[in-house]
């Protein structure tokens, strides 16, 4: 793939225009992602971004739909021998458009809760959303120059805030009585924890077959 997306003299420019809209979902990813954030963890108005939030969903809806038509109209000139590619940025788009949805969940949160997640959470929320933020706009950097050994350290640096919000959504639901604050704070890591292992798939794909994509992403079954 990685070689691939640098292009080969056959179809060189559909692939490159397909590489820039990925592109272009992961920044607009991240723009969602900080407004949503920036509602249920910094104390902004729902109301004033949620117009904003759904209109750049709603680019990057379009985005994907674009390389799904350009995926079809490559494959019918280059025919079998790009299959493994086609589906693996048909895979990497669709863990990019799925940012959006996160960022919209995320949304919904600080729309029912007004109160925010409270401490002991409040901050590390806020670390996390600044960490998952920073590795969006890391993920579109890497991705448009296609830098393996970038891509390779960027796959290990995301498992850091995956881990952290699966550690936290444990302890929260192992606690002898929850309440909705506590609720709230699950939902807040299990949503960013999601936007981090979808941005993580997107460079998986760019130097994983397509064989071992999403498999770092398996939920484990813990030994007893």
């Amino acid at each position: 793939m990685f070689d691939w997306l640098k292009g080969s003299e056959s179809g060189e420019a559909g692939i490159q225009a397909m590489a820039a809209e990925l592109d272009r979902m992961l920044r607009e990813g991240r723009h969602a992602f900080d407004m949503a954030c920036s509602a249920l963890i910094s104390g902004a108005d729902p109301s004033a971004v949620r117009e904003e939030l759904l209109a750049t969903d709603a680019r990057i809806d379009a985005l994907e739909a674009s390389i799904r038509r350009q995926i079809v109209v490559h494959a019918s000139v280059h025919g079998a021998e790009q299959v493994p590619e086609m589906m693996i940025l048909m895979s990497i788009a669709k863990d990019a458009e799925r940012i959006g949805d996160y960022a919209k969940n995320i949304l919904s949160l600080a729309q029912h809760h007004s109160a925010g997640p409270g401490e002991p959470h409040h901050e590390e929320l806020k670390a996390l959303h600044s960490e998952v933020s920073s590795l969006l706009e890391d993920a579109a950097e890497i991705h448009g120059s296609l830098d393996r050994q970038r891509a390779v350290d960027f796959i290990r640096r995301a498992s850091g805030p995956i881990d952290q919000c699966k550690e936290r959504m444990t302890e929260i639901l192992h606690m002898p009585t929850c309440t909705g604050q506590d609720a709230l704070c699950a939902l807040a890591f299990r949503y960013i924890r999601r936007v981090a292992g979808h941005v993580q798939n997107v460079i998986t794909g760019v130097v994983y077959p397509i064989d071992k994509l999403d498999s770092h992403d398996e939920p484990q079954i813990d030994a007893e």
